[in-house]
């Protein structure tokens, strides 16, 4: 079941993301690298971070392990709310797609970049996906 954590409008963005990885093994470990960050962002309560007071916006012991662990540096604790807000990943091969209606990509983009990704983000509004056309 999904919990609906944050306020919405009328417009959906229809972002798709879409990591191409150099190898198989780097998408499988962004996918559970993602996973564990999701989970623990679910657990931190994450989509409330950003409406914290600037002095409050901090990882946890737990999040900051896990980052430290897989050397992923750039993330700040207001990018972890995109982790918690809906999107959906499938992975198949070395790409892995998210889809969300959220306007803020970042916090994958930068996991997708510092795992060595191809980075490409369209709007499936205005470009529907045909997977008969993808590589």
């Amino acid at each position: 079941m999904k919990i609906w954590n944050a306020y919405g409008s009328e417009h959906s963005m229809n972002l798709v993301l879409i990591g191409t990885f150099k190898q198989e093994r780097d998408a499988d470990n962004v996918n559970t690298f993602i996973d564990k960050i999701v989970e623990q962002a679910a657990k931190d309560e994450a989509y409330d971070i950003s409406r914290s007071a600037p002095e409050d916006q901090r990882f946890s012991d737990d999040m900051l392990s896990l980052l430290r662990a897989n050397r992923a540096y750039s993330l700040s604790p207001t990018d972890l709310e995109q982790f918690a807000l809906d999107h959906s990943i499938d992975r198949d091969g070395n790409r892995i797609t998210v889809r969300t209606e959220e306007a803020d990509l970042s916090a994958f983009i930068k996991v997708f970049v510092e795992a060595g990704a191809r980075v490409e983000i369209f709007s499936a509004h205005d470009y529907p996906e045909d997977k008969s056309k993808q590589d």
